[in-house]
């Protein structure tokens, strides 16, 4: 297995201003974190912060009181980075895990097209970098960008940072799905399988390392 690294971005976690952290610790004691696969980082963030979430009792009640009324935090596993943004969006999730490309494309309207600027979003802090990898299968004669025509690629799903970190590459370098041998669309939990069962050459993954699925 080998890897190329072509760009690097953030995970940030995110929330809706319109939606500030005061309002959700006194109107409810429950709320979510769009994460993404399990096998990725930013399920193990989003499980992260919940397990330090409950282990913080309301301000409005104290610790003394117990933990019934604790707030309650779930992190479950989602699509990914616009995934997370377009449900932040529509008031579904209260937090997610993004990469920060994908934050700005948001706040600007510049990604994907003819999407309204989503000024109410906000970064609540950067988790950590997330180099973009090309990772190949070993005997593919993958070395560069070039040497991907006519191989078998997983683009990424649809709602995940790697779909549309994989599309931009495609723009920039003046192809399309054309271009491979074959596309597939599989998460990043089921990608590392498939690559071992030489069912596909390689696949693009924006994900910070190490992780469970490289």
């Amino acid at each position: 297995m080998k890897k190329i690294i072509s760009t690097i971005s953030g995970a940030l976690f995110l929330l809706a201003v319109s939606l500030p952290i005061t309002s959700i610790a006194k109107s409810a004691e429950f709320f979510s974190i769009g994460t993404g696969g399990p096998t990725g980082v930013y399920f193990q963030v989003g499980n992260a912060i919940c397990k330090m979430v409950a282990k913080i009792q309301s301000a409005e009640h104290g610790r003394k009181k117990g933990t019934a009324k604790a707030l309650r935090c779930s992190a479950p596993s989602t699509g990914g980075s616009t995934y997370n943004i377009g449900q932040i969006m529509q008031g579904e999730l209260q937090f997610g895990v993004a990469q920060s490309d994908w934050q700005y494309h948001a706040y600007n309207g510049t990604k994907p097209d003819k999407v309204k600027p989503f000024k109410g979003l906000r970064g609540v802090f950067s988790a950590h970098p997330e180099p973009f990898q090309i990772i190949a299968r070993k005997g593919s004669k993958i070395k560069n960008w070039d040497s991907l025509k006519g191989k078998k690629v997983n683009i990424g799903n649809p709602g995940s940072g790697q779909r549309g970190t994989f599309e931009v590459l495609m723009e920039s370098h003046g192809v399309d799905t054309s271009f491979f041998g074959g596309t597939s669309e599989l998460t990043s939990s089921e990608q590392s399988g498939a690559l071992c069962d030489k069912k596909i050459d390689a696949f693009g993954y924006t994900v910070g390392v190490p992780n469970a699925g490289v």
